[in-house]
């Protein structure tokens, strides 16, 4: 799975073979395809368990109320992409069309969801608010963001600040009164200091 992974942050997705692949895993080309069926399934399970381990290392670091939460959820997820950036841009248009396979759903499912949840549970969100369709939103946000910042122009510095605006923007007409407030200061805050456009061109 890292060699997957490796292999698609190194030639990108599109340039990757089957035949690459099985020899990375020193397996023959027909195993591969006998266990996973395609490419594409494939590199989703390197994706997966890619994702399984940063939910657990989120895990520990997530204390707070529900918006607290969410917004260290989006912070900590900017840190991965940042970390591995080769690979985050390779992989960004796969997110777009086929999240389900590429588990990006249960991600959001196992943490975003969770977060809204508990912000229901905490009245920081109207009861009315439905969890499963605002959690949905949220990743299909975030995915364009990933997808503004692969195709530069958004600036490594500014992904995270435009990922908790899309994050904001989503909660902001879903919050009582009691932490509007709060989030329409961070959202103005944000705003004050961001800025699109591409990265700038390195001299010489």
């Amino acid at each position: 799975m890292k060699a997957t992974l490796d292999l698609v942050a190194e030639r990108g997705y599109d340039a990757v073979t089957v035949d690459e692949l099985a020899a990375a895993g020193l397996v023959t080309k027909k195993t591969l395809y006998d266990i996973y069926g395609s490419k594409q399934a494939v590199v989703a399970q390197a994706v997966a368990l890619r994702l399984d381990m940063l939910i657990e290392s989120f895990g520990e670091q997530l204390e707070g109320d529900g918006l607290t939460r969410l917004l260290t959820i989006v912070r900590k997820t900017c840190e991965a992409v940042l970390q591995t950036p080769e690979l985050s841009r390779a992989l960004a248009p796969r997110l777009v069309s086929s999240a389900e396979e590429f588990h990006l759903t249960a991600f959001f499912e196992r943490l975003h969801r969770r977060a809204i949840i508990l912000m229901k549970a905490e009245r920081q969100v109207h009861a009315w608010v439905d969890v499963d369709f605002t959690a949905r939103s949220m990743m299909f946000d975030q995915i364009a963001v990933q997808n503004m910042w692969a195709g530069r122009n958004i600036r490594d510095d500014q992904y995270p600040g435009f990922a908790l605006l899309g994050a904001l923007r989503i909660v902001t007409p879903l919050a009582r009164a009691t932490v509007r407030k709060e989030i329409v200061e961070e959202v103005r805050r944000l705003q004050a200091g961001l800025s699109f456009g591409p990265e700038p061109a390195a001299d010489g």
